[in-house]
């Protein structure tokens, strides 16, 4: 009889008249031996000088769902292990933190997927968790998602997934761990298939990002989790409770104050030309830099800085490309702050440069001043660290030249759409 070849999260190539894969098999095998060897830690730890195997074989039952269950109140044998895992899951479910998790990158290594762009690389989807940090800081949740795999199909994984964390910077935890869980694709016709995957995480108890590898199919998997804002249960550890980040003037039991904010960002900038009968430019990624400096509680000042390359056509021809430089000093006011989440709208004057051009007979005015608006919105990751999203718009106006003849004004319109973190000081 043959099967579909059957792979974890994600992969490359769809075969749908290869066999079994043995290792897949195997692996469901050893996760079972690994289950009942764990099981029968515990009455193995008896012993007066228990052996390496039996220690490391009892930590490793600790960080599974029975560790939140008292010693004393666990059941003996490997019948009593599955029942104190079912019980250690429902209290993570009902002592712990809901959270969203979102599917953000799959990256197919080219060495294995010479077809990787006809891969999806970006899982489209999402998921429900509920989270516990426990005495040791370490993080237990159990969750549900669903998502777009490598084919483009749904793909449902149900599980639990234990992380061991370790304070970096400015709040910021890196960790390493395991998930458990049991998963089904259209490729292997959905039938359920369990698994093990390691984690690798850096974040806070409030955002995390994780990522895992994938050995039957060695691809990457990356998916974010993200606290929802429900007075449902404690979030996180006492380090990281609250975050008493403060932007602005500091007010009493608020926090400390933190009036200063560096920040960087990537932001895709759209661009429309127009003021020229036939004119056109391209969009471009671009990195953004910038610093806020805080006058009170609601206004700021905005100093920011970015660079993008653009195409440039005329009649349908194409011109060649210029880089678009803005430096923008905007005033801004922040609305009040909604379980952390703050928007903002600010307006200002930006200060436009072409510092590069390759337009072969043709040239852009070197700068202009222009008109600049803000919108945009702020998330404390730690005391220091604040995620932010924003939308800037830029009314450049430049002049287009050939051989020194004016041919009028190319107004790029550029819209720039921003993903950024920030420290605040």
């Amino acid at each position: 009889m043959r099967f579909p070849r059957l792979v974890l999260f994600t992969s490359g190539r769809r075969e749908p008249a290869a066999r079994w894969n043995p290792s897949i098999l195997a692996g469901g095998a050893a996760l079972l031996a690994l289950v009942l060897s764990i099981a029968a830690a515990p009455a193995a730890a008896q012993d007066a000088a228990p052996s390496f195997t039996q220690r490391a074989l009892s930590a490793t039952n600790e960080s599974t769902t029975v560790g939140l269950v008292p010693p004393g109140e666990r059941n003996s044998g490997w019948k009593g292990w599955f029942a104190d895992a079912w019980e250690g899951s429902k209290r993570i479910f009902r002592d712990g933190h809901s959270d969203l998790l979102l599917p953000v990158y799959t990256y197919h290594p080219p060495y294995k997927y010479p077809n990787r762009f006809q891969e999806n690389h970006y899982p489209w989807g999402a998921g429900f968790a509920r989270t516990v940090i426990d005495a040791k800081d370490n993080e237990r949740l159990v969750y549900l998602v669903a998502f777009s795999d490598s084919h483009y199909d749904l793909q449902p994984v149900v599980g639990y997934g234990w992380i061991a964390r370790w304070p970096l910077f400015a709040g910021l935890k890196g960790g390493l761990g395991y998930t458990v869980f049991v998963t089904a694709r259209a490729d292997a016709n959905y039938l359920p298939l369990p698994a093990a995957l390691p984690l690798a995480s850096i974040g806070t108890d409030r955002v995390t990002l994780y990522g895992t590898w994938i050995p039957t199919t060695e691809v990457l998997f990356f998916f974010a989790r993200i606290a929802l804002p429900f007075a449902d249960g404690a979030p996180a550890s006492r380090s990281d409770t609250a975050t008493g980040l403060s932007l602005g003037a500091a007010t009493p039991g608020n926090g400390p104050q933190r009036r200063n904010l560096v920040y960087g960002a990537a932001a895709w900038v759209n661009s429309d030309a127009s003021g020229i009968d036939s004119v056109a430019s391209g969009n471009s990624w671009a990195p953004v830099a910038g610093y806020r400096r805080f006058l009170n509680e609601r206004t700021a000042i905005d100093v920011s800085v970015a660079r993008s390359s653009h195409s440039l056509d005329l009649n349908g021809a194409r011109l060649g490309t210029f880089d678009l430089m803005p430096v923008t000093i905007a005033a801004q006011y922040h609305f009040p702050s909604y379980r952390g989440l703050r928007t903002y709208a600010g307006a200002g004057v930006a200060y436009n440069r072409t510092p590069q051009q390759d337009l072969p007979g043709y040239s852009l005015s070197n700068t202009s001043i222009s008109p600049a608006l803000q919108a945009g919105a702020t998330f404390p990751v730690t005391d220091a660290l604040v995620s932010s999203v924003g939308l800037s718009v830029n009314f450049a106006r430049l002049k287009l030249s050939q051989d020194g003849t004016s041919l009028g004004t190319v107004k790029p319109s550029a819209v720039s759409f921003s993903l950024g973190l920030g420290y605040a000081f």
